[in-house]
């Protein structure tokens, strides 16, 4: 009992020691938001691949058409939570006069697609409290078809038919307009603004898909809602169309007269799906359903011409290199803040070292009553030990409150410095991951631990081998 009271009477005389404990707080606190950050980052990448092509892909090889028919028999499957088919390809998106887009088009079903609560609170119009729909949907208001219908009379000089009327689409945020450049947000009240005062369509160009000869595909289309994801890639290269009309836009006439292309479906499964073994079973039952929606739907007796692609889309080589390079990144970072961890430690050596040479005769008065070696060294790495604990402590309230308001305290220094720090054009990602990693707070508090004990390592050593004639005659 006696070395837990000397080592915090040391603790309280010294405060030099609050440096050691300031340092090992600092260390804790570091380890924790660069290590909640980067793996946050990692997380936030699989959460927007999984969300956006689901745990399981299938690719059909070949060109098909009933892909509607194929989501409704795979979503009947036990453990599976919906089924998405989206198809695409890459295209020219005209907005006006000398203004001529680069962009992705993906053709969806958004009435499946709104159900996702990311995807659904991303629409600028119609996630709305004051949108009157029961669903969202590519059609086109009374009052756009007004004003297409003017242009249109203007231009041609007669009215549109409904073959002439423009196809509804839906554009990431970042091809409409550019955010701030100091807060890196867009002004949705402008860009609202904007679409509703739009007064002519724009143009989609594009062309087939698998076809060998070039064949430009122009049409008319009036964007009806902008999708605001945070993420990149999306928000300034995407626009969707609704799939159908993606599907006779980009397929080509197959042998039933009907349109066909190659497309994917996105398989998400239900949130307590998560043991390999069950989802090995889910892809063994959508493999299986495939194979009869191939034979008895679509006719196809060729086993290759049934052949698909069931993958989770982080195994990707792209996705795994992308996670490779992050968790290297980390492990640099994390070396580098560890030498915090040995400053900590050269803190409390010195700091211990000092009340050794003062407190020699202390020693030699514990000793003489009877202390053995092992106990005097045991008062110091107590010292070194409550300091360590101490930190720690500190260090996780300091790292988790930093990790969960990192936004805020980026958004102070942006404001401080007058340039943003964390960019989406250069992040993937408009805010900061703000989750804590606690799978990873234990190794971080021991590593804080162990680094002050470390510390107080060779004090205690020399404390211990203090003769008490000597320590007693020691001026």
């Amino acid at each position: 009992m006696h070395k837990l009271f000397l080592a915090l009477r040391y603790l309280r005389k010294k405060r030099i020691v609050f440096f050691g404990i300031a340092a090992v707080t600092l260390c804790v606190a570091l380890l924790i938001v660069i290590t909640s950050i980067f793996n946050g980052f990692v997380r936030s990448l699989h959460d927007y691949w999984r969300q956006s092509q689901g745990q399981i892909q299938l690719s059909p090889r070949i060109a098909m058409h009933p892909y509607e028919a194929l989501v409704e028999q795979i979503e009947n499957i036990d453990g599976i939570a919906a089924a998405r088919a989206t198809t695409g390809t890459g295209g020219l998106l005209y907005l006006g006069p000398g203004d001529v887009r680069a962009v992705g088009i993906v053709g969806l079903d958004l009435n499946r697609n709104a159900r996702d609560e990311i995807f659904h609170k991303g629409l600028l119009l119609q996630s709305a409290p004051t949108f009157q729909k029961p669903v969202a949907d590519f059609s086109l208001s009374p009052e756009i078809q007004e004003k297409f219908t003017a242009w249109y009379e203007k231009k041609f000089r007669r009215p549109p038919t409904a073959a002439d009327m423009p196809v509804g689409i839906i554009v990431g945020i970042g091809v409409l307009a550019q955010p701030d450049k100091l807060t890196d947000k867009y002004d949705r009240h402008a860009i609202i603004e904007q679409l509703r005062q739009r007064k002519e369509p724009m143009y989609i160009i594009s062309g087939k898909q698998g076809e060998m000869t070039a064949q430009k595909i122009r049409r008319l289309c009036w964007p009806v809602d902008v999708l605001e994801t945070g993420t990149l890639h999306a928000d300034t290269n995407l626009i969707y169309l609704p799939f159908d009309y993606t599907r006779d836009l980009v397929g080509n006439v197959g042998p039933t007269g009907e349109k066909e292309c190659l497309g994917q479906i996105g398989i998400y499964l239900e949130p307590n799906i998560k043991n390999p073994i069950e989802i090995a079973r889910i892809t063994q039952q959508v493999q299986q359903t495939w194979m009869r929606f191939a034979t008895t739907r679509m006719n196809w007796s060729e086993p290759k011409a049934a052949n698909v692609n069931i993958s989770d889309p982080m195994q990707t080589p792209n996705a795994l290199l992308i996670t490779q390079e992050i968790r290297k990144q980390l492990a640099i970072m994390q070396i580098l803040v560890g030498l915090v961890c040995v400053v900590a430690a050269l803190l409390i050596f010195v700091t211990l070292k000092m009340i050794v040479m003062q407190r020699t005769k202390d020693i030699g008065i514990i000793r003489a009553l009877g202390s053995t070696r092992v106990g005097i060294a045991a008062i110091f790495l107590a010292y070194g030990a409550a300091v360590g604990l101490t930190g720690s402590i500190l260090g996780l309230a300091l790292g988790a409150w930093s990790t969960r308001n990192i936004n805020l305290i980026e958004s102070v220094i942006t404001k401080l410095l007058g340039f943003k720090i964390w960019k989406s054009g250069v992040y993937f990602f408009r805010d900061i991951p703000n989750e804590v990693d606690w799978s990873s707070t234990w190794w971080i508090l021991i590593t804080g631990l162990i680094t002050a004990t470390l510390g107080a390592l060779l004090p205690a050593i020399r404390a211990a081998r203090l003769q008490p004639v000597d320590s007693l005659r020691y001026e």
